[in-house]
Parts: C-alpha cells; sequence; structure tokens
C-alpha cells in the first residue's frame, strides 16, 4: 500500500509537467490569434502566413530538440537538464507573446512572428524532454495507461484555468497581466515535474546514432507513421475548438455583450468560461471511464471509439445559435474530449518499445520530437484555413458585426473540419498495425539481429 502511494505521489508530481504544458499549449492555442486578429487587428491573412511558416518550422525544430536530448550526457540524465534549465525562460517566453509594443501593423507582425519563434525554441526543448522521460517513467500497459491519466487529470485543471480563468483575467485585468499569471504557472509547474526523477543508466552504444540515420528508422516505422497521421489530426480538433472558439462565442451565438445565463447576467468573457468549463470538468470524470476500457478493448480499438463519440457534439456545435444549444454541443464533446487526451502518449510508448525490441536500444527524444514536430504542421493546416475561410467568407477584422457568410464559416471551422478529423483518426487506426491479435506483415516482425 505504501508503495502504491509512494507511485501515485510520483506520478502526480510528474504530470504537473503537462499542467504547465497544457497553460502554455491551451491559452496560447486559445487566445493568441484572437487577441493579435480581433483585438490588436492584425490581418487575418498575415496571421495566417506567419502561422504557416511558425509550423513548418516546427517539424524541424522538435525532431532536433528530441536528438539533442537523446545524445546528451549529464550526471542529471538526458532530460530533466533541459526540464530544470527551461522551465523559467519559458514561463518568461510566454509572457512576452501579450506585449506587443503598439498596433503598427508592421510592427505588430514581426513581434508576432518574433515572439512565437522564442516562445517556440524554449518551449519545444523543454516538453521534448519532459514527455521523452514517459516511456521511463511507466513500463507497463496499466502503468502507462494509469500515468497518462494521472497527466491528463492534471491537463482538465489546466484546461479549467486555461478556458476559464484566462478569458475572465484577459477582460479584467488585460492580456499583459494574464500572461504574467499564466507564465508563472508553466515554470512552477515544470519545476515541479522533475522532483524525484531519476534517469536509467545508458548503454555506451546509444551515442552513437547520428540524427539523419535516426530520422530514417523513425520514419521507416510502419505504426509511428500510422500514428503520426491520426494524432495531427487529433491535435487540429484542441487547435481549431480552441481558436475558434472564441468567435463562435461572439458571432455564431451571438454572445457579444452581457448575457443572462441560467438567470444570472454575465459578461461574454464570463458565458464562455462557462460553455468550455463545464465540459471541462465533466472530461475528468470521462477520464477514469476510459481507463478501464483502454486496456480491454487495446489502445487501437479504444482511439476509434473515441473519435467516434466526439461527432453528435460537434454537428450541434455547428449549428447552435445559441447559448444553450453550444452548452449542450460543448458537453457531448466531453467524453471524445476525453478519450483524445489519454490515448497518444501510450500508443506512442508503445511504439518505442517496439523499435527499440527492433534494434536494441532506446530513442525516445526521436520519436516524441518527430511527433512533436509533425503534429505541429496542424498548426500550419489550422492557420491554413482559418485564414483561407474567413477571408473567404468575407471575415471584417475588429467588427462586432459580420455577414452571414463569416458566421458560416466559423460554424464550418468549429465543427465540420473536426469531425473530418474524427474519421481521419478512425482510418488511421483502423490500419494501425499493432495491437492486434494476429500481425502478418513482415515488415512488423522484431528482427532478430
Amino acid at each position: 500500500m505504501k508503495e502504491e502511494i509512494r507511485r501515485t505521489l510520483f506520478y502526480i508530481r510528474y504530470a504537473m509537467g503537462n499542467f504547465a504544458n497544457t497553460i502554455a499549449y491551451q491559452v496560447f492555442g486559445n487566445r493568441i490569434q484572437f487577441y493579435y486578429v480581433d483585438i490588436l487587428g492584425l490581418n487575418a491573412a498575415v496571421a495566417g502566413i506567419i502561422w504557416t511558416i511558425y509550423g513548418i518550422w516546427n517539424a524541424v525544430n522538435d525532431p532536433l530538440m528530441g536528438q539533442i536530448s537523446d545524445r546528451t550526457r549529464s550526471p542529471m540524465g538526458r532530460r530533466v537538464p533541459y526540464v530544470l534549465f527551461g522551465a523559467i525562460p519559458l514561463g518568461l517566453s510566454f509572457f512576452f507573446l501579450w506585449t506587443p509594443p503598439g498596433r503598427n501593423p508592421a510592427v505588430l507582425a514581426a513581434y508576432f512572428f518574433m515572439m512565437l519563434f522564442i516562445f517556440d525554441g524554449i518551449y519545444s526543448l523543454t516538453w521534448v524532454a519532459y514527455t521523452s522521460l514517459f516511456p521511463e517513467i511507466a513500463t507497463t500497459v496499466k502503468e502507462r495507461v494509469n500515468l497518462s491519466a494521472a497527466r491528463e487529470v492534471l491537463a482538465v485543471f489546466a484546461l479549467l484555468l486555461s478556458y476559464i480563468l484566462a478569458p475572465i483575467l484577459a477582460e479584467t485585468v488585460g492580456y499583459v497581466w494574464m500572461g504574467a499569471i499564466m507564465g508563472t504557472l508553466v515554470a512552477t509547474g515544470y519545476l515541479i515535474s522533475i522532483i524525484g526523477v531519476r534517469e536509467r543508466p545508458l548503454a555506451e552504444e546509444e551515442s552513437t546514432v547520428g540524427l539523419l540515420q535516426s530520422l530514417k528508422i523513425v520514419l521507416s516505422n510502419v505504426p509511428f507513421r500510422w500514428f503520426l497521421v491520426a494524432n495531427m489530426a487529433k491535435e487540429y480538433i484542441w487547435l481549431v475548438l480552441g481558436a475558434t472558439l472564441p468567435f463562435w462565442r461572439k458571432y455564431a451565438l451571438g454572445i457579444l455583450g452581457p448575457t443572462e445565463v441560467f438567470g444570472m447576467r454575465m459578461n461574454p468573457g464570463d458565458a464562455e468560461a462557462i460553455l468550455l468549463g463545464l465540459p471541462i470538468l465533466l472530461t475528468a470524470p470521462s477520464l477514469l471511464l476510459w481507463r478501464p476500457i483502454v486496456p480491454r478493448l487495446g489502445y487501437r480499438r479504444a482511439w476509434i471509439l473515441a473519435s467516434f463519440v466526439f461527432i453528435p457534439g460537434l454537428l450541434i456545435m455547428t449549428f447552435a445559435n445559441n447559448f444553450y444549444l453550444g452548452l449542450l454541443g460543448t458537453v457531448l464533446a466531453a467524453p471524445g474530449l476525453a478519450g483524445s487526451m489519454i490515448m497518444p502518449f501510450p500508443v506512442l510508448s508503445e511504439i518505442v518499445d517496439y523499435d527499440a525490441a527492433r534494434h536494441g536500444y532506446r530513442r525516445e527524444g526521436i520519436f516524441f520530437g518527430m511527433n512533436a514536430g509533425i503534429i505541429k504542421l496542424a498548426f500550419s493546416a489550422q492557420g491554413v484555413l482559418f485564414a483561407a475561410v474567413m477571408s473567404a467568407a468575407g471575415y471584417i477584422a475588429g467588427s462586432d458585426i459580420q455577414p452571414a457568410s463569416a458566421v458560416w464559416g466559423i460554424r464550418f471551422l468549429i465543427g465540420i473540419t473536426p469531425i473530418i478529423a474524427c474519421l481521419i483518426i478512425a482510418y488511421c487506426m483502423y490500419r494501425y498495425p499493432l495491437g492486434r491479435t494476429r500481425v502478418v506483415r513482415e515488415e512488423l516482425v522484431p528482427s532478430s539481429d
């Protein structure tokens, strides 16, 4: 019993890194486009171009950071130093995202571009090092599901802060103070996450594989390729829901000013907080429901099921035209949100184990780095779609009145495109070759040499 309690507390401490990451990632994804485009007046097409370049850079940046951590040798290990010394700079760079020097269009675009890359460089090195510890901390299916559940339960609390506290802070004390408070939580969470973490000793030969060879091996891994597409689609769902939510609340649901909700008078930020706050609260018990389901069904079938569970809520969100229908849609999306949260890390850990069985040594950093980089192409997809749809639909930046075409463009972004992404996930996991009772493809059998 004491060992079980000790292990649970260790999981919770480690999971604080995901708490920190969720705040950084979700507040950034949820508010940054709205802040620069709708509040500061940055042209939506310019924002889309910057976002696209940023996403492409991430496809290079994150695998490089993973390889760096794989090849690092220090008394503290390969990953821990980057989390320890990256936490505070990451919190500071998050803060500076919200402090542009004025609203001159050229200066605003340049500052946005510069801070995106500074923030992301520190974020990538810290996040990839942190996540690469996961397969080493949890080595069995049960441990990985339990650790993933612990990470995502804390992520639920972080989501509440991201989608409830952050909008309230932004509207009451301003975006600069919001950035300072959230940046402090980011730095603190990462520092707590490495308390008690001890990395395993490494065999000398594990340092001999170069970046190009590692990339070749990783990209030739069949299960990893199917996983990448599925995880990129999952990431797109989170990105588009977060980035489009303020526009959806304001224009599709018609909540532009104070409104009455459940008999109470609320400002738009409070109404938006409820729209996602209640579903996020429901995500925590939903995670506990998925916990016994995943080992029983296996990673593959469980993720397929989670993708289909998403769709009814997304359909309602597409056509919702008032607060109550919007809330129904987001609440029905909660089980799908929970399923998408708990699945990726156990699946990726299974792939790392499979690779290690074939090649004789472990390269968590390059796998987690490649995953982080490639799925951030979802940023590009979301940025391109956002810019294209909003521009084609006639969205008017800075205006409280939008044409009907712009409103339907917002509905398309928040409802239809995530449904398409859900179907992509289901297809990829249907083709995913691990976790089946029989594996007949020759290249999936670990080599004996």
